[in-house]
């Protein structure tokens, strides 16, 4: 039995809109032999396109360590073509013809586009087997007589129809000797390059969420990402401009960094970038040494390109964008200005950029952005956004004319957590994770040293007594202009050896963190102490609790009065 990618079920067959690619997967799931390596439905886009080799998907993939590949393209139904037209026609059971799309010319530019794809792929270059032998098919499932159909380009064994199915290891053999024959010079793909083949076209991934979490019972439901994630990650395949939306916990972050590394890998000059400098930190240290991979937020961007560009034209930027914006704000007009004047020195450009919590850019941050690509109308941009967490209240404005695809499954939040932050979530509905979890705790009380005095008290509780990592403790202060305060109170209190604060830094395992809600936002920590309530129009501040709550993955405690507290969490709470 061949090696089929995807493994599909009888049902998930039968669910195929193309009654025809279901009966030749049926017949290469059964009748080859596991040397070979069958993969269906393959997308890709190619980091740069030409006449012969372009973005694309093939029905079939066929490869064989000693022989090379082919691509497969297959068609129901009859067939009829026009010479006098060059028109493809495909006939139903009624004998009406619908125009189709070249078949010959598909597979043949799957062919090309295929290697062209390996070639971009690092490891190829480095362990593959150099040239190899490739060609292409078309395969005719519901016709009984290839001869009509035979071309200059496209002799008698490599046109597939009824009666090979029954033969396919036979078919798919003289189809390769074929091309093989004619290319003396080839080499055998062997064990590494059929290895990188399926690593380019069928990736297979597992990731942990972004923030390690030691509750290992809930963990082991948050480790693979849901269906509806991976159909996402499928389109991103072929789309080169696309935004994702999704709400908190529908991991957003989780598929930008997956999908900036995949880019990566596949030889693209990549960046990842946000807003949010704290979440820029973190994925710097999620991604580490990724090959072809920049990490960095928005304005650490700014600041490098400018810099770059001043040292080798001797020109400030910065100076220059001041004096073309005068009086307006430094971060969000006088920098992207900068940037933009930097690219005219430093034309350095990556060939795709993948933006996470893009509702915090600002209208001006796409022009740079948009310049900073390879090939400005092409070049893969994927943008990852929540409009429910605007609390930087930027304008939404993305340069993506697309529909956005939407992610629908919380895979972060206990179904407790969900209920309380999505009471304050305008959108799309979003399911929860199925992960019951513990209520709400309250720590309720009038004054906020009385507040501190129990939190700290909790927060011992919790390692002394429960164990639990420090590093994945987090208290998140909401009112971000007295966060001073909050911090205070608890600085001078003392954790269990060898625990300590840390304020505003990365989280480390050692120590509990001390944030604001607005710094804190993309990321996520099992525990949070959401604070500092008390002092704000909880009213005018939903967006604000929607981003506290869905921080924590497995325990919530809301910190503040009773009524504070009470009109926060509704009826989800329990007293700690």
């Amino acid at each position: 039995m061949g090696q089929m990618i995807p493994k599909l079920s009888e049902r998930e067959i039968d669910r195929l809109e193309s009654a025809a690619e279901a009966k030749l997967y049926r017949a290469l799931r059964g009748l080859l032999p596991e040397a070979y390596l069958v993969l269906f439905q393959v997308n890709w886009i190619l980091r740069r396109e030409d006449d012969q080799a372009r973005d694309g998907e093939a029905d079939f993939l066929i490869a064989h360590p000693e022989h090379g590949y082919l691509c497969v393209e297959v068609k129901g139904g009859g067939v009829c073509f026009e010479g006098n037209t060059g028109h493809w026609y495909s006939i139903d059971r009624h004998n009406v013809k619908h125009e189709i799309k070249n078949p010959v010319e598909q597979a043949l530019r799957a062919k090309y586009s295929i290697l062209t794809k390996l070639r971009e792929n690092p490891r190829w270059g480095l362990h593959g087997p150099g040239r190899i032998a490739c060609g292409h098919a078309v395969f005719f499932p519901d016709i009984n007589e290839a001869a009509p159909i035979v071309r200059a380009d496209l002799p008698g064994c490599l046109i597939g129809i009824t009666d090979d199915l029954r033969n396919i290891r036979e078919w798919v053999g003289a189809a390769l000797e074929y091309w093989s024959s004619n290319d003396n010079s080839a080499n055998p793909i062997g064990p590494r390059g059929m290895e990188i083949i399926k690593n380019t076209f069928a990736h297979s991934f597992e990731v942990s969420p972004l923030i390690s979490a030691r509750i290992r019972d809930q963990e082991e439901q948050r480790l693979r990402l849901t269906q509806d994630q991976i159909r996402v990650l499928d389109v991103l395949r072929t789309q080169r401009r696309v935004s994702i939306s999704g709400g908190a916990g529908t991991g957003k972050t989780v598929l930008a960094v997956e999908k900036a590394k995949r880019l990566a890998s596949e030889g693209f000059n990549t960046l990842l970038t946000c807003y949010n400098r704290q979440l820029a930190d973190h994925l710097s240290d999620v991604c580490g040494a990724v090959e072809n991979l920049d990490v960095m937020s928005f304005h650490q961007l700014c600041y490098l390109r400018v810099k770059m560009a001043g040292e080798q034209s001797g020109r400030e930027m910065l100076d220059e964008a001041k004096k073309t914006y005068p009086g307006m704000d430094l971060f969000d007009v006088q920098y992207p200005a900068a940037l933009s004047y930097s690219l005219d020195v430093v034309p350095n450009q990556y060939d795709a950029i993948v933006c996470d919590e893009g509702q915090d850019f600002r209208e001006e941050y796409w022009f740079p952005i948009e310049m900073l690509l390879a090939d400005y109308e092409t070049s893969p941009l994927y943008i990852f956004f929540d409009d429910n967490q605007n609390i930087y209240s930027r304008a939404r404005s993305f340069p993506i004319k697309n529909e956005s695809y939407l992610l629908v499954t919380n895979c972060r939040n206990t179904d407790q957590i969900h209920d309380a932050a999505y009471q304050y979530y305008k959108g799309e509905p979003v399911v929860p994770s199925g992960i019951a979890g513990e209520e709400i705790q309250l720590i309720e009380a009038l004054r906020h040293d009385a507040q501190a005095t129990r939190l700290h008290s909790k927060i011992v509780e919790l390692i002394a007594k429960e164990k639990v990592v420090p590093g994945d403790i987090v208290v998140l202060v909401a009112d971000g202009l007295r966060k001073q305060e909050y911090y205070d109170e608890l600085l001078g209190r003392p954790l269990p050896r060898p625990s300590q604060w840390a304020v505003e830094g990365v989280t480390r395992e050692e120590a509990v963190l001390l944030d604001t809600v607005k710094r804190f936002k993309g990321l996520e920590s099992p525990i949070v102490f959401l604070w500092g309530l008390d002092t704000l129009d909880l009213d005018r501040e939903q967006e604000l609790l929607y981003v506290g709550l869905s921080r924590a993955k497995s325990v919530v405690y809301v910190v503040s009065s009773s009524d504070v507290s009470r009109k926060v969490c509704d009826a989800t709470k329990h007293d700690a």
